[in-house]
């Protein structure tokens, strides 16, 4: 008797998996002005359930991961992002009208920073506006104002 291994199904199939594709790809990272700040390469892993990211900041050598997926019990994306400069982020949020919006909180000297992430697609393009609070949200400002501009592969 000859056993063959079973075949699972793909666990992130459904179209909620796919929302944030819109960001996957090979970035030359620009900010607002259209200097350049980094290169960003995001991929899926794990059979379509993680967006991976790996970010080289080119002002501040330096590297950043970031892992992000859908929370199918709980109806939401969570990502978590750190860098080797010791940064931890955690993130929660979703899709709102076509814009991936994550939230969450860091700590500066013991106080709370809330950070608040929006990621909108503009044509081939994408943009990452990031800002915190230091004062329970009554004022913003912004942390990064990066421009996506797709890297052609052959």
């Amino acid at each position: 008797m000859v056993c063959l291994p079973l075949r699972v199904p793909a666990a992130c199939t459904s179209p909620v998996y796919s929302q944030f594709d819109f960001w996957v790809g090979h970035w030359r990272v620009t900010n607002a002005r259209g200097e350049l700040v980094g290169y960003d390469d995001v991929t899926k892993r794990l059979d379509g359930c993680v967006v991976y990211e790996e970010y080289h900041d080119a002002v501040h050598p330096s590297l950043g991961i970031g892992m992000t997926g859908y929370e199918e019990g709980r109806g939401r994306w969570h990502q978590d992002f750190m860098d080797d400069g010791g940064f931890v982020l955690a993130l929660d949020g979703s899709l709102q009208n076509g814009q991936m919006i994550l939230n969450g909180t860091d700590y500066v000297d013991g106080k709370p920073r809330l950070n608040h992430g929006v990621w909108t697609r503009r044509g081939d393009e994408v943009e990452e506006l990031w800002t915190v609070s230091l004062d329970g949200g009554r004022t913003w400002k912004t942390r990064f104002d990066g421009w996506f501009h797709r890297v052609r592969t052959r």
